[in-house]
């Protein structure tokens, strides 16, 4: 299995590399801050209320990244996980009692205690740890891997294709998706080049949530690469 998710939510994760997945069949998790919702500057624009809906109408999944993108390394444990209890209401007030099961840790920052104080709130949360989801797979520390236009993307092409030995579940991630992207985004013919080589490699792409689910399904008695979970 594979999962391309997108970090921040910028405009152009949704508008040009959410267009491109669609355009393959396929489905993005936005991990978004809602309290950055239409801030950012020209070149790096956040969602607006209007993206939100744009999202889920295109089937794909919103997630959290806490209210204000605040790192667990800046605030205390109870205010960290109080952003994030935050954001999930904002998203429900916003789009109709939409739950945002998954959550990725801004900036990467996981601390052992933000990791048990916020677990129980979602499906699984994600990190910046490089490497495949292969048994066993704590869910509260999803790798995942970035789809950076500085870095080859043969690297990338290695990651989809060591996955697909390990019978596992490769989670990528990126900003923006722009022909002059941040340094950590991509241009889109990069981003079509991933595409291009998850589409040879046969990997099931789902959403986070989609995958979690098949999961949990192969936890409970089928034969599958994903059996153990802690």
């Amino acid at each position: 299995m594979i999962s391309f998710t997108f970090d921040d939510f910028p405009r152009s994760a949704l508008t040009v590399g959410g267009k491109m997945l669609t355009d393959h069949g396929w489905k993005g998790t936005y991990y978004g801050s809602m309290g950055l919702m239409g801030s950012g500057n020209g070149e790096f624009p956040i969602f607006t209320r209007d993206d939100l809906d744009d999202a889920m109408i295109a089937g794909h999944e919103l997630a959290c990244h806490t209210l204000h993108h605040t790192s667990c390394l800046s605030v205390d444990t109870g205010t960290f996980a109080e952003s994030c209890a935050e954001n999930r209401r904002w998203a429900a007030a916003l789009l109709g009692g939409y739950r945002l099961r998954n959550l990725s840790f801004p900036y990467g920052h996981v601390t052992l205690a933000a990791k048990y104080r916020v677990r129980s709130a979602y499906d699984t949360c994600r990190s910046i740890q490089w490497g495949i989801n292969s048994d066993p797979v704590d869910l509260g520390f999803l790798r995942a891997n970035p789809i950076y236009s500085r870095y080859s993307v043969d690297m990338v092409r290695g990651l989809i294709r060591a996955n697909s030995r390990a019978n596992g579940w490769l989670v990528l991630y990126t900003h923006d998706v722009a022909d002059d992207p941040t340094p950590f985004g991509c241009t889109p013919g990069y981003f079509e080049e991933v595409l291009r080589s998850v589409h040879e490699s046969g990997s099931e792409v789902l959403t986070i949530s989609e995958a979690v689910s098949r999961f949990r399904m192969d936890d409970r008695g089928r034969d599958g690469p994903q059996s153990g979970v802690e």
